[in-house]
């Protein structure tokens, strides 16, 4: 028995060795692997040097947003920044800021802050910004000059989207949002390279750009009928395959996070497939989804880490470990001594 003892605890140290050294990392629970990086990523110090920085250029949004991720995470920043955001965004002050940034991005179609960007994608909501950009981006077309053929593409999309949305009282809206944010996303440089050329690929299979002519005539005459009639002439399917499935993305990034949010965040989006996970994302973050990936390096759910080194569960079991260990030794040690008090009798 003294013998199998002994080996079971020279094996234990072996196996333990070998896990080690070999750095073994064990299988979490999705969740769990979740939890210990945003603990280890997602700090005090981390989350106060976001904030000095938003605040020092100015951008009191970004601020707050880091506060209320300080907040849910229950992490405590230091008095002194939480002041400087209460003040920042004091009810009035707050107000007139937001409101004339909002304006500014709404008659733009262009904005820098959360609040400008969602002026942006409201005002591409109505059918002026659609036909705004169209006109803009065909007359360079038509002129030989370089033009966005995503802009185009989506604008006149948007154009029938928002024909559907007041045949049907507004049902409709969710869709047009996820066309007005990839646009407003283009035009404030944070749609990747990888993602534009796949929404590029998308919309010629979509859109014939050869008659676009058509629906540049019709906006000619500001009738907003004929411009509807034309640009759903000019769409051929849009309604499936993979320029509804980034609309449908950019819309759920809008409706959870807010059109300014999502805009932003498209810059972490390299391709379709990476725009569905940061959508899936922001279903279990919300508000907070792009101080999460800013902090963490992780744009999607399944970046996270699933395991974890096997030293790291012996530090954090160390108790456990020692009792067993302890147990065989203690088994090893009562045996030897029952031995020797027999053998003296």
């Amino acid at each position: 028995m003294g013998r199998l003892l002994w080996g079971a605890l020279f094996l234990s140290l072996a196996f333990l060795a070998v896990l080690i050294f070999a750095e073994v990392e064990v299988p979490l629970d999705p969740e769990e692997a979740i939890r210990r990086e945003l603990d280890e990523k997602i700090t005090a110090p981390a989350i106060e040097a976001k904030i000095e920085a938003a605040l020092a250029r100015g951008d009191i949004d970004d601020a707050a947003m880091y506060a209320e991720l300080a907040t849910e995470f229950q992490r405590p920043i230091r008095t002194d920044l939480v002041e400087r955001i209460k003040a920042e965004t004091a009810a009035a002050p707050t107000a007139q800021r937001n409101a004339m940034e909002f304006g500014a991005g709404f008659f733009k179609g262009e904005g820098t802050t959360v609040a400008g960007l969602a002026g942006a994608v409201t005002s591409d909501l109505t059918v002026v910004g659609d036909v705004r950009d169209l006109v803009h981006e065909g007359g360079l077309m038509v002129s030989g000059q370089p033009y966005s053929e995503i802009i185009l593409g989506l604008s006149t999309i948007g154009i029938v989207a928002t024909g559907a949305t007041v045949a049907t009282g507004g049902g409709a809206l969710p869709a047009k949002l996820g066309v007005s944010a990839l646009k407003v996303a283009k035009k404030a440089g944070t749609l990747t390279a990888g993602l534009g050329e796949a929404l590029g690929r998308a919309l010629r299979q979509s859109v014939d750009f050869g008659e676009l002519g058509n629906v540049l005539k019709a906006a000619a005459t500001m009738d907003s009928a004929a411009v509807r009639d034309a640009a759903a002439k000019t769409v051929r399917r849009a309604s499936d395959g993979d320029l509804a499935r980034m609309i449908g993305d950019a819309r759920h990034l809008g409706e959870v996070t807010g059109p300014g949010e999502t805009v932003r965040l498209m810059k972490y989006a390299n391709t379709p497939e990476e725009l569905s996970e940061l959508a899936t994302m922001s279903t279990r973050f919300g508000r907070t989804t792009r101080g999460v990936v800013e902090l963490t390096g992780r744009a999607s759910l399944r970046a996270f880490k699933t395991g974890v080194r096997i030293v790291s569960v012996i530090l954090e079991n160390l108790y456990a470990f020692i009792l067993w260990f302890g147990g065989i030794i203690g088994m090893i040690m009562t045996r030897s001594g029952w031995r020797a008090v027999r053998g003296r009798r």
